[in-house]
Parts: C-alpha cells; sequence; structure tokens
C-alpha cells in the first residue's frame, strides 16, 4: 500500500516538474488580427445598394424599394472631407406601323395606315460630399448633403386614316432636389470593402410638367397642351393619386416633393 501511495506521489511530482519546466522554457506568442482598412485622402471608391423610399423623387409612394444607380463614385479630397457622384440613365422606346383594319375584331374589310413611336427617358445626376468624423478603421460615421438634377422627357407620333391625321406630342421636364443624409460603414476585415447604412431627408422640384400635343390634318394644324398632376384626395396617409386635367390653351405646371430614404450599401476603395 505504502508503495502505491510512494509511486502515485511520484508520478506526479515528475508531472508537476515536467509541466513548470514547459511554461518556463516556452517563448510567448501574440497573433496581430488586423481589422478594417479606412480609406485616406486620394482613395477613389465605387459603391452600390438599394433601400426603401418613403416618398421622395424617386417614387412618390410610401414603402417601395428602390435600386442606386449602378454608377456611383466616391473620392476622399482629404481623410475626412469625401466627394460622390451617381448616374442614372433610363430609356425606353416603342414603334409600331402597318395597315389596320377599321375595327379591332374584323380580319378583313377597310384598312387605314397607321403608325405609332413613343419614348421616354430620364437623365439624372446624384453629386454629393460627405464629412466622416473620425479616422478609425473599424467603424465609420459620417453626415453629407446631395444635389440630384437631371431631366425628364417623353415624345410620340401617332399617324392614322386615309387621309391620315398625324398627332406629334412632346414633354421635357427639370428636374432638381436637395437632399441631407447621416451615414456609418463598417469595414469587412482586413479588405477594402465596406458595408454601410444610411438615412436621408429629400425635397425637390420638377419644372416644366406640361405635354405638348400638335395635330395635321387636312384642316390645317391644332396645338393644345395637357398635364397629370391633378391631386386626388384620397384616405389619410395614402399616397397621392392623379388624374389627367383636360386640355389647355396656354398651360404652366410643376410639382414640389419632400420624402426620405433608408439605403443600405456596400462600398469597394482603391488608389
Amino acid at each position: 500500500m505504502k508503495k502505491r501511495l510512494f509511486l502515485s506521489a511520484a508520478l506526479l511530482l515528475i508531472g508537476g516538474a515536467l509541466a513548470m519546466a514547459q511554461i518556463s522554457t516556452g517563448e510567448p506568442s501574440a497573433v496581430k488580427v488586423k481589422t478594417g482598412n479606412r480609406p485616406d485622402k486620394g482613395t477613389f471608391g465605387l459603391y452600390v445598394g438599394g433601400g426603401m423610399d418613403f416618398g421622395s423623387f424617386i417614387n412618390q409612394e410610401k414603402g417601395n424599394m428602390y435600386v442606386l444607380p449602378l454608377v456611383n463614385v466616391k473620392y476622399f479630397f482629404t481623410d475626412k472631407v469625401e466627394g460622390r457622384i451617381g448616374l442614372d440613365f433610363y430609356r425606353h422606346d416603342i414603334n409600331i406601323g402597318g395597315q389596320k383594319f377599321t375595327t379591332n375584331d374584323a380580319t378583313e374589310g377597310d384598312t387605314f395606315k397607321y403608325v405609332e413611336n413613343a419614348g421616354t427617358g430620364n437623365a439624372m445626376l446624384w453629386p454629393g460630399i460627405a464629412y466622416h468624423f473620425t479616422k478609425k478603421n473599424i467603424l465609420d460615421v459620417y453626415m453629407g448633403a446631395e444635389l440630384p438634377i437631371g431631366l425628364t422627357s417623353a415624345s410620340s407620333k401617332l399617324v392614322q386614316g386615309d387621309p391620315s391625321v398625324t398627332v406629334k406630342s412632346s414633354a421635357n421636364a427639370f428636374n432638381i432636389g436637395l437632399g441631407a443624409f447621416i451615414g456609418l460603414q463598417a469595414f469587412i476585415g482586413n479588405l477594402p470593402l465596406a458595408i454601410g447604412l444610411e438615412y436621408g431627408l429629400y425635397g425637390g422640384y420638377a419644372f416644366g410638367l406640361k405635354e405638348k400635343h400638335v395635330q395635321i390634318d387636312d384642316n390645317g394644324k391644332k396645338v393644345w397642351y395637357s398635364t397629370n398632376i391633378q391631386h386626388v384626395h384620397g384616405d389619410p396617409g395614402d399616397p397621392p393619386t392623379y388624374t389627367p386635367t383636360g386640355n389647355f390653351e396656354k398651360l404652366h405646371a410643376g410639382e414640389g416633393f419632400m420624402g426620405n430614404q433608408l439605403r443600405v450599401t456596400l462600398s469597394y476603395y482603391f488608389k
């Protein structure tokens, strides 16, 4: 019994001595984990994203999802001052032509010439500036302003009948706005990537919201104007709806709007 106790004690002492020897002779080590890769003066950035629009010049209806323009560039003039610009462009055209039956359900009988050309387009620039409050390379807080500016256009041409009647329509609106936003972005590891969240208030005005119509036939030329910004009141809290207001000999039409947005962005930085 005594031999067993002595053997156990000896084994414990030997094990303790080995452990002490390992701790006392081991070399300490440390692993340095890099976090963040914050941009500084002279850095460019590309960013994409989308979010929820609560009523603004993007879409006046509440609660709609939207995607930021695909072309968005940032540039850091200093370590804290960032300039940004976005480009948004849209165009849609349709062209129809042929000999049309006099009634929609006919497959034979009289026909007449029919030509329809229509197109809509939109081009917007989104210049802006932002100020970054800290130089920390993990979480970045900033605020800024944007000045969206651009044009919206629409045109159509309808030729029908024998003898034919031609009606040309065109509309061109100038849009300008102003927005203020606050945001934060977190840098992903040691990569030049950051995911961000922005909230902003926006307002603007659209000039020239009238459509010009020109009709040419055997009786000569007629010109009139129309618009579709008549407000129809609904239930409280519902988005506004609009109906055409009729035809005018002379017309001036414009529209102002204000709203707010919440954006989620992903940015890539490079030099």
